[in-house]
């Protein structure tokens, strides 16, 4: 096999223009005068590669290929040299007398007085069990004493196996860049600083057929140029690698969504300095860049969706579905989790989802659906992304979500303000609830009103009076306040009056909540990991690690809610104690304040039935405002009821009953 000249013997080939191939596969016959009995052939190594190497693993992969590695830092598995596969100087023997007149001709004329010689003689009888590890040590013995290296010639046998017999490790500043890197002509970047200086620092290993073993046969470590600061090491080409086990813990760090930088910090701070860490902060972004793109080889829809089949097949409760368009991209995707369907079935009351979050590189719309658990914190009862915001997709998607939830129909729905998500709700949940969120509505009160018109409109956004009272109250609003401006908005608010205003509301059953915040906290939560360029896949894995800590925050609250007692702090410490064994810690303590109020109330009438009684409750300093408290023990689901209908709409006795 024929090779270029230049390439084969010219050492103006630089490492920063082009790094190096291991040359394990190279072909090249050149006789060797030296060694022609051992009927061997010689490779040049100087072969090119055409890009830059940034993967901070190439040496790991591509070099260090065998399991039987010495380390000279200890951190291998092996043994050390000297108890694997070394010889001691003691036991080096020769009976070839011009052997130890080359070694004693050595001593004179090499120069290596004192520890330098006999660190020379040490590295020149050291044996390795294979050239893997020959490369591991001089690559070690290279970090202490500031230089990197690159492998260098290497000679293969004549045999049919044609194994490598001898290798080369050179300093990577061996050699001169190639002269047609050098002319400027042409280029659109500055070139490369040269790193080439022409050094012959070198270590050569040779195979000794009779042991197996490898044994040193020439050791070099005449520098021509400074080496670098044990703080320059780890940006040196050789030394930024990253071990096995930090690759593991990058990669479990980067899943749970700390940032790039921050998983630096902290190994950083494990090491105590980031020489010592054994990489640099670009070897850390090259490997999360790279098993990024090996899990979306595939394509991000299609992973995103082989990321639910296998979740399917761990938890045959999970649910799942897609929608694909004309094109065969991804549309739909909705899933949900055995414990967010079981969740559902106890807290699903109250739905609450919006499509306001599109925190991703397409824009796509990320719409997850939540509630209220009975420690009135968040929980999930699904997600979904979607391509767009129409009523067809919004349909198809509440569909799927009641197809999941065994057809269980919440009370009551809370969104934004969606013109398609309105109507997609009309048609697939026509007999529940549906609030619009409030916190939309003052976002938008705040762009088409005036601020002085404010505080009137929250009013009837709030005040849960009779609609017989709202509507004097709107039609005295518009008359006040409205211009030419604003009349096209509180026409279109008008239109929607049912979904926001108090006094239409007041018969539903919300839990206390009026906006989608429940949803907002979990976006929040998702955005604390990421970007617009985040992929579905991120999105997804990240929504994971935001559902476990809602499961965390719950499985928290019942820890607390089972071994411990809320103080009695009130006249009556029965109902305070029978409470704290009903309710949770946090719907007690909203009983336990309406209980602090009840010294300022006064029964007024007391009327009793054959199926029912009835109380008369008011203020004790304000008889005018009355409320009848009804009990009708016969009604299992409605067997007490106030006129203030504050219990109906959260679901806690208000103080008129306790009363």
């Amino acid at each position: 096999m024929e090779i270029d000249a230049e390439v084969a013997n010219n050492k103006d080939y630089d490492s920063s223009e082009h790094e190096m191939l291991p040359l394990e596969e190279g072909h090249m016959n050149v006789n060797d005068g030296d060694d022609a009995s051992d009927d061997n052939i010689e490779i040049d190594a100087d072969e090119q590669i055409e890009s830059e190497v940034l993967d901070s693993e190439y040496i790991h992969k591509l070099i260090i290929g065998s399991d039987n590695t010495y380390d000279y830092y200890g951190e291998s598995d092996l043994e050390t040299v000297e108890g694997l596969c070394s010889v001691n100087n003691s036991e080096v023997t020769s009976d070839d007398p011009k052997e130890k007149e080359y070694k004693v001709d050595c001593d004179k004329d090499n120069g290596h007085p004192g520890d330098e010689r006999e660190k020379y003689w040490k590295i020149k009888d050291l044996t390795f069990c294979s050239k893997a590890a020959a490369y591991v040590f001089y690559n070690s013995y290279a970090r202490d004493q500031g230089f990197s290296i690159r492998k260098g010639r290497s000679k293969i046998s004549k045999h049919a196996s044609q194994d490598v017999v001898r290798r080369t490790f050179v300093c990577s500043r061996e050699g001169k860049r190639l002269k047609k890197y050098l002319p400027l002509e042409g280029r659109k970047y500055r070139p490369r600083a040269e790193s080439r200086c022409g050094c012959t620092t070198q270590l050569t290993v040779k195979l000794d057929r009779s042991t197996g073993v490898w044994r040193v046969r020439n050791f070099d470590d005449s520098h021509n140029h400074l080496l670098a600061r044990p703080d320059e090491v780890p940006f040196l080409w050789s030394h930024g690698k990253i071990k096995d086990f930090q690759r593991a813990e990058i990669l479990a760090m980067a899943a749970s969504g700390i940032r790039k930088h921050m998983i630096m910090s902290s190994f950083i701070s494990k090491y105590g300095r980031y020489s010592f860490v054994g990489f640099t902060r670009k070897d850390l972004y090259n490997l999360c860049a790279r098993e990024k793109r090996k899990l979306l080889s595939s394509g991000d829809a299609a992973t995103a969706i082989g990321i639910m089949e296998r979740r399917k097949e761990k938890d045959p409760d999970f649910v799942f579905d897609h929608e694909l368009d004309d094109k065969g991209r991804l549309k739909c995707l909705f899933w949900c989790d055995s414990q967010s369907r079981m969740d559902y079935k106890d807290y699903g009351d109250v739905l609450v989802f919006d499509s306001t979050y599109k925190m991703n590189r397409y824009g796509m719309p990320f719409v997850p659906f939540v509630g209220l658990n009975n420690h009135r914190k968040t929980t999930v009862f699904g997600c979904a992304i979607i391509s767009d915001e129409t009523e067809h997709t919004y349909s198809w998607l509440l569909r799927t979500f009641m197809r999941a939830m065994y057809q269980k129909r919440p009370k009551s729905v809370i969104t934004d303000a969606d013109a398609a998500m309105i109507r997609a709700i009309r048609n697939v949940l026509p007999d529940v609830w549906h609030r619009i969120c409030t916190w939309h509505i003052e976002k938008n009160m705040s762009k088409h009103l005036s601020p002085k018109s404010l505080p009137e409109f929250r009013s009837l956004l709030y005040y849960t009076t009779t609609e017989s009272k709202f509507e004097e109250g709107w039609h005295a609003y518009v008359r006040k306040w409205q211009t030419n401006k604003t009349k096209t908005w509180l026409r279109r608010m008008y239109k929607k009056k049912r979904m926001w205003a108090g006094a239409y509301l007041a018969d539903g059953f919300w839990l206390g909540m009026k906006s989608n915040q429940r949803s907002e906290s979990l976006n929040s939560c998702l955005h604390l990991h990421l970007d617009y360029g985040m992929t579905l896949v991120d999105l997804i894995v990240h929504y994971e690690n935001a559902i476990v800590r809602f499961q965390e925050n719950e499985a928290r609250d019942d820890c607390t809610s089972s071994q411990t007692m809320p103080v009695t702090v009130t006249k009556w410490p029965e109902i305070e104690r029978a409470a704290a064994n009903t309710f949770t810690k946090a719907n007690f303590y909203i009983i336990q304040e309406e209980l602090c109020k009840i010294d300022g109330m006064v029964l007024v009438k007391k009327s009793e039935g054959e199926e029912s009684a009835r109380f008369l409750v008011a203020w004790r300093n304000n008889r005018r405002n009355q409320f009848i408290v009804e009990y009708t023990p016969s009604n299992s689901e409605k067997s007490i009821e106030c006129t203030c209908r504050r219990m109906l709409r959260r679901g806690i006795p208000c103080k008129h009953i306790q009363c």
